[in-house]
């Protein structure tokens, strides 16, 4: 082959490549691996959202916003609470993989934020503040986001983050369900209880009341509580990615690339604040569980592979809410599943679930297109 055409075919390649690039092709591996489909009508909006933060002034939160079609005032919403280590990117990993675009296809307008001290809802200005973003701090903070849901009184921005110009929201929900997973279990299992403003709460993958003794918080292997230099008031939970997928993951479970993509470096930091009051979070917790009442329904479900909320921990959690919450609870355990069951194969069955058991309480989705 001559020079001048062996640079043309290479020239050819790239710019192959960089057309897929643009076009948003697929993480390697994917074609192989399980994938979900969406239609054309899917849309991805940033937006922004104003909450009280512990020293009571006002911080704005980065967070997406999911639709599919046409949506009004009577389309639930669904918010999307993370854990810790985590961030949006946790309920939307791949244009193929994602908790937050499957939801919005069966109907509802979902919503996801950046926690405050997490990845784009920064809190690094206020110095020893990451001692702060207690867990009950942290309910507060959802209390503001799911009256902005309802009121619309929140911004979008066609930037990555909320550094830009922003527009009021065209967008209200009157009904929002919240859904919290790992350590965003922990903020909404005690939020009903406290504010009873919510259509339903869905907690995954921890125990939202007190931990029986035979098996506590820590039982999981993978994660740890390293000080970070730079940010004494956060932590680093994994260190290397053998870390996060040693905490999260069933391997006979798991769509790979999707794996890949959630346990690559760098890991986010975390506020110690919500890990540091563990005794008193639960004890608050028990409280807010036994306010619930009939008119919010729960719904609790974990993997049968998850070593930070097993199955025996989970029942014991479930058996605490049947004989205190005076709510409609239901439990499923997700076969064949860890800790972050968003990056398992078992992900859409868990949407179908969620979605059927969330129309059997009286809050359809809307399909409108």
């Amino acid at each position: 082959m001559s020079t001048s055409r062996y640079a043309a075919l290479i020239a050819a390649l790239v710019l192959a490549v960089f057309a897929a690039l643009q076009a948003g092709a697929e993480p390697a591996g994917a074609a192989s691996s399980p994938q979900m489909r969406f239609d054309k009508y899917m849309t991805v909006q940033s937006v922004c959202l104003t909450v009280t933060n512990p020293s009571l002034g006002q911080s704005t939160l980065y967070g997406q916003r999911f639709t599919d079609g046409t949506v009004s005032p009577q389309t639930p919403a669904i918010v999307l609470v993370h854990g810790i280590a985590s961030s949006t990117q946790n309920w939307d990993f791949s244009p193929t993989w994602s908790v937050a675009r499957a939801l919005a296809a069966k109907g509802y307008v979902v919503y996801s934020y950046d926690r405050l001290g997490y990845a784009k809802s920064s809190y690094y200005d206020h110095p020893g503040g990451g001692y702060t973003l207690t867990t009950s701090a942290h309910r507060d903070e959802l209390h503001d986001i799911v009256t902005e849901v309802k009121s619309g009184a929140y911004t979008t921005t066609s930037g990555s983050d909320c550094s830009g110009a922003q527009r009021p929201s065209t967008i209200h929900n009157d009904r929002v369900v919240i859904i919290g997973h790992s350590a965003g279990g922990w903020i909404v299992a005690g939020y009903p209880g406290k504010y009873h403003d919510v259509a339903a709460m869905i907690q995954t993958d921890i125990s939202g009341s007190i931990s029986p003794p035979n098996a506590p918080l820590g039982s999981s292997t993978g994660g740890g509580f390293t000080t970070s230099p730079d940010h004494p008031d956060y932590f680093q939970f994994f260190q290397t990615s053998q870390n996060c997928r040693d905490f999260n993951t069933y391997t006979p479970g798991i769509v790979p690339y999707v794996v890949d993509i959630a346990c690559a470096p760098p890991f986010l930091l975390s506020p110690w604040g919500e890990i540091a009051d563990l005794g008193e979070k639960y004890a608050e917790n028990d409280v807010y569980i036994s306010q619930i009442g009939p008119s919010i329904p729960v719904l609790l479900t974990s993997g049968d592979h998850d070593s930070t909320d097993p199955p025996s921990v989970a029942k014991a959690d479930y058996d605490y809410y049947k004989t205190h919450c005076g709510c409609d609870v239901t439990q499923w355990i997700v076969p064949n599943t860890a800790h972050l069951f968003m990056v398992h194969t078992s992900l859409p069955s868990w949407i179908d679930y969620v979605s059927k058991w969330l129309t059997s309480r009286g809050i359809a989705p809307v399909k409108t297109k």
